[in-house]
């Protein structure tokens, strides 16, 4: 067993986690007793959902986000099945696996990205859910670099 795979395994649970949180809660924006996050906006207690007519840019982070979530679970799958099998085909599922962690990152910046400049306090303060959703970048980067390393440094 390879450290290093390990990590990536814990570290791509936990991005996969931070965003799927991020994903479905309703704390992205707060403002006073009334919050809102991608899909639903909430006035105490009440929560209604947006519906399809929302700008663009919160389809953008819609999107993007989804596409992160999708990239990064698969990541996770393969690092996870990586400890079982090397290769499929003449594919490396660990260096598979950490492009897709990387992708992830790139989808998870770009989403938060798109909603900050959307919101720039214009809608209220930033909530847990948009920290969660900036702490996925970071962490799919950190698995993708940690898969990458692990393929270098195994000893097959």
């Amino acid at each position: 067993m390879n450290v290093l795979q390990i990590c990536s395994v814990i570290c791509s649970f936990v991005s996969l986690l931070l965003i799927l949180i991020s994903l479905g809660s309703d704390y992205w924006v707060v403002n006073g007793i009334v919050h809102a996050g991608l899909w639903n906006f909430c006035a105490s207690s009440v929560c209604n959902p947006f519906g399809m007519d929302v700008a663009a840019g919160d389809h953008a982070t819609r999107a993007f986000m989804l596409l992160g979530m999708i990239a990064g679970a698969v990541s996770f799958f393969g690092i996870c099945a990586s400890f079982f099998k090397s290769q499929v085909g003449s594919m490396s599922l660990i260096k598979t696996s950490a492009d897709v962690s990387i992708a992830a990152a790139i989808c998870a910046m770009i989403a938060m990205s798109v909603f900050t400049g959307l919101s720039s306090g214009s809608r209220g303060f930033y909530g847990w859910s948009f920290g969660l959703g900036w702490a996925s970048f970071p962490l799919f980067l950190i698995t993708g670099v940690l898969a990458y390393l692990s393929r270098t440094l195994s000893p097959e």
